[in-house]
């Protein structure tokens, strides 16, 4: 965004005015000059008047100082109707001790009336005021210097009243300053009240820095006891820019140079390429070189700019501009209801598309530099008091885009006054993004921190008066500090998605790789899962996080949801933790990978290994060790009732894998298992436990859930060398079939290697099946050679 000086151009009407009151001071002084000379002159004449062979001069002197000395070519005496005529007139009007200053008035023709106390030139006046001296005291360097110092003016049709001291005239009237040149039709001065009245038509041409400037006015008075010169209708040319206000007040220094300018009044500026700049008051201030200090705007402060490329538009209700040498703007503050609306009509990369920034604040102060075109460009702009940054882009194909950010304050830092690099923000910040896709995500925290992508605007660049099309303001990086929260909403109809909220005391974006860095005690809840750990690392476009360091996360079933990994483990109900140093999640297929000393449980159901994986597609849990641990890598707990007395037991599984799928009700243990259950241990290469299926629990049959909530084990298959153990025997076969509905292990083997019992009673039995109860702890041999059946019972 860019302002300059020339939005407020309006400090031209004020020193333009400065010069036309000067011009009408000396007017004054000269006509005041002249009401004396007209009042006096018909008693005198004839007295104290030498005749020379010149013509006639007359003085008059007060206290030894000579006031003013008239020298005529011809004098005509006064006629039957009371009136006299000078001819050749050139009146020296000599200023007050000490000041060196004379005066002088030349006119063909002078016509007095005696009986009505008026006095009129005839035809053209000339007149030449030497300008005031900064100090009474200083008289001119030289003739030439003192040439160059006076202001020549020239009247016509000039009536003096003697009784009322003013002088009029309607004829048009021309004047030259030093470095100015102007004329107005009709003038009036009231010598008792000290003002002059140009009457219409009033302009002035001066010119700054070698710049042509044209001053107009309606009507314009000069005050001369207050020092104030009033002009309606104001109304300036400069460069390439016009400037009008209703009425404009001058305030002088007493050294004649302009000290204050107050405009109202539908004071507005407008450039040649469209920019206009309005308010209903201005008010300002000078230095003694009558280059403006301070403008202070009010009654609505409203600005526009358009061109092919861009537009601007903003208003408040008041606002300050500070200026610095040479009138550079340095400072621009505005106050209450402040809007500004940067527009980019034409993006580089989509010609047809748009982008908007807007900035609201009850303040905003920007800081101005120079840019490489001499002109005053913004450098940074503080929005103060509930401030609203919004960034919008529509592009020609596809939604729109819109992020608002909003603080207590806003800084931001532009480049070249039209890019901005970076906004700061402290008190209740808050990023609202509202994504393409109709997804929304809302950030909040103490204080906030954003870069923006850069965009190319080189001094080159910089320098051309149609620079080319920017980019929408796009964001790079976003760190916001300070209890932090975040919102993220999924677009209406999306499916299996929904609203994930996080906290920490610090979260850092970065747009190159979509990545929220949260840290300080991290907190994320996506609705299935709830996640905590020293850094989380989410991804905002796939969903997808890291966590690393204390990992703790809570699956969380959703209303009557199915089983699946994650929502529920080996079955179960209610929520699942899980312990871990590391964690990595995937939003899309729901899989999630859990590293380091992992713990996951449910109720009484426990997994603990190095690495435990999660599939919600797949409705899988696997579990295994890494490089340095392998070997009964994996403590497995199972809490179930079992055998026909349905006794609550907890079965305890070592195993170097595992892998539990939720749709089958199976779980796979693999490699040197070992499971422990209250009535023996079992031994294998292998084993399957397999769960009751959710059907059944639902109707309340064998196998339903227990009070806990626990998973309930229907059958138990191990097989590959497997070794049965329990108090007083052991069981040894190739496969081992335990059936939780009658409590009984039916141990099998091949016919090279049937199975076989052992115990310090009998011995050791061989048969085709050995048969173990748990309920009476009887070991059934059926088959072998004989075919016979033989019962052992176990020593109590």
């Amino acid at each position: 965004m860019r302002i300059t000086i020339k939005r407020l151009r309006l400090l031209i009407v004020g020193l333009a005015c400065l010069l036309v009151a000067v011009l009408g001071g000396f007017l004054l002084y000269a006509r005041y000059r002249i009401r004396h000379i007209g009042r006096d002159l018909p008693g005198k004449l004839g007295i104290n008047i030498q005749q020379t062979a010149n013509g006639f001069t007359y003085s008059q002197s007060d206290k030894g100082h000579t006031i003013f000395t008239i020298h005529a070519s011809k004098l005509v005496q006064f006629k039957g109707n009371g009136h006299a005529e000078l001819h050749d007139v050139a009146i020296t009007l000599y200023g007050p001790p000490g000041t060196n200053r004379e005066d002088r008035v030349y006119g063909s023709d002078f016509d007095y009336d005696q009986t009505n106390g008026i006095a009129s030139a005839k035809g053209e006046v000339q007149i030449d005021l030497q300008a005031p001296l900064k100090t009474e005291s200083q008289p001119p360097d030289n003739a030439q210097q003192a040439e160059k110092d006076t202001i020549h003016v020239k009247a016509s049709g000039l009536v003096f009243s003697q009784k009322t001291g003013i002088a009029t005239t309607n004829e048009p009237v021309e004047f030259q300053l030093p470095k100015a040149a102007g004329h107005a039709v009709g003038a009036t001065f009231d010598s008792k009240q000290g003002v002059l009245v140009l009457d219409k038509q009033v302009e002035l041409t001066t010119s700054t820095n070698g710049q042509p400037a044209t001053v107009r006015a309606s009507h314009a008075q000069l005050l001369r006891d207050s020092r104030q010169a009033f002009l309606l209708n104001a109304a300036t040319d400069f460069r390439n820019e016009h400037s009008t206000a209703d009425q404009a007040i001058v305030y002088f220094r007493q050294d004649g140079s302009a000290e204050r300018i107050d405009a109202k009044g539908n004071v507005h500026s407008v450039l040649d390429d469209g920019a206009q700049a309005t308010s209903q008051t201005a008010n300002v201030a000078l230095d003694d070189k009558s280059e403006p200090t301070q403008a202070v705007l009010g009654g609505g402060v409203n600005f526009i700019a358009k061109d092919d490329a861009q537009s601007m538009h903003g208003n408040a209700v008041e606002g300050t501009l500070t200026f610095g040498p040479e009138a550079a703007l340095r400072h621009a503050q505005f106050r209450n209801a402040v809007s500004f609306v940067d527009q980019q009509l034409k993006l580089n990369n989509d010609p047809r598309g748009s982008a908007t920034r807007q900035v609201q604040a009850s303040k905003l102060d920007i800081d101005f530099t120079t840019g490489p075109d001499g002109k005053a460009v913004a450098q940074k702009a503080l929005a103060t008091g509930n401030a609203i940054a919004t960034l919008r882009t529509i592009p020609s194909k596809g939604p729109e885009q819109n992020t608002t950010i909003n603080a207590d304050q806003l800084l931001a830092t532009l480049s070249n006054g039209r890019v901005i690099q970076q906004l700061d923000g402290s008190g209740h910040t808050k990023i609202i993004d509202l994504g393409q896709d109709g997804s929304m995500n809302v950030s909040a925290g103490d204080v906030l921190h954003i870069t923006f992508v850069p965009q190319d605007q080189s001094p080159a660049v910089a320098k051309s008066r149609k620079a080319p099309p920017l980019q929408a303001a796009q964001i790079d990086t976003a760190v916001q500090e300070g209890n932090v929260s975040l919102t993220q909403t999924p677009a209406k109809g999306a499916k299996n998605q929904l609203p994930l909220h996080a906290t920490a005391r610090r979260a850092e974006y970065h747009a190159g790789d979509q990545v929220l860095h949260l840290v300080g005690s991290p907190r994320v809840n996506n609705g299935t899962i709830d996640l905590t750990a020293q850094t989380i690392d989410y991804q905002r476009d796939s969903g997808d996080a890291k966590a690393k360091g204390d990992v703790k996360a809570t699956y969380l079933r959703q209303g009557d949801q199915q089983n699946s990994a994650g929502g529920s483990m080996f079955g179960g109900q209610g929520p699942v933790h899980i312990v871990a140093a590391e964690a990595d999640l995937q939003h899309a297929s729901g899989d999630s990978i859990f590293r380091g000393q992992v713990r996951m449980w449910q109720g009484a159901d426990a997994v603990s290994a190095p690495v435990v994986e999660l599939s919600r597609t797949e409705q899988t849990l696997k579990a295994h060790g890494d490089a340095d641990n392998k070997a009964h890598a994996v403590d497995t707990t199972i809490a179930s009732v079992m055998g026909p007395k349905r006794q609550q037991s907890v079965i305890r599984v070592k195993s170097n894998t595992l892998v539990y799928s939720d749709k089958e009700r199976r779980g796979d243990f693999g490699g040197d298992v070992i499971a422990t259950a209250p009535d023996g241990t079992i031994h294998s290469d292998q084993a399957q436990f397999f769960l009751h299926p959710v059907t059944q629990k639902a109707q309340g049959q064998a196998g339903a859930s227990s009070p806990g909530g626990s998973s309930q084990i229907d059958k138990i298959v191990a097989k590959g060398d497997v070794v049965l153990s329990q108090p007083g025997r052991k069981g040894e076969g190739e496969q081992l079939v335990y059936t939780s509905a009658d409590g009984r292990y039916v141990l099998t083997g091949t016919a090279a290697n049937p199975p076989r019992i052992s115990d310090a009673a009998h011995g050791t039995t061989t048969g085709t099946a050995l048969i173990f109860n748990d309920q009476d702890d009887s070991v059934e041999v059926s088959g072998g050679q004989s075919a016979a059946v033989t019962k052992t019972r176990a020593p109590k």
